[in-house]
């Protein structure tokens, strides 16, 4: 079994509401965000994915994040954009987006250079 990892950046704003500290206020964070797949099948040139393409994939998810405020994007605009509930979202996101020939392992989310979440099932 193979796991690749990709590691893409994005900057938003958020806050978290019902949160009883300054997280309640409007901030913004400077995220990085992991992407790991795995597979067992590697193609003709011995890869099991080109690296572009799945920066390519993860990209466009992020793009959809970058320089916005989180919580007027669906899902976030109901749901607080916690780390936790980013990581899911862009897991869910990546297993859709991602070639046939992997699966999304995990997304971890730093919020900060020593704060992260990964979110995985199982």
């Amino acid at each position: 079994m193979y796991e690749l990892t990709v590691e893409r950046d994005f900057s938003a704003a958020h806050l978290m509401r019902g949160y009883p500290g300054a997280c309640a206020r409007l901030h913004g964070h400077n995220y990085r965000v992991l992407l790991s797949v795995e597979g067992d099948t590697l193609d003709d040139c011995g890869m099991l994915v080109d690296f572009a393409e799945l920066k390519g994939a993860f990209d466009g998810i992020l793009d959809e994040l970058d320089h916005r405020n989180l919580n007027e994007i669906p899902p976030f605009d109901e749901m607080n954009p916690s780390s936790e509930n980013l990581a899911r979202y862009i897991y869910e996101r990546a297993g859709a987006a991602v070639p046939a020939n992997v699966r999304v392992v995990s997304v971890t989310v730093y919020e900060s250079a020593t704060s992260s979440v990964t979110y995985r099932e199982g």
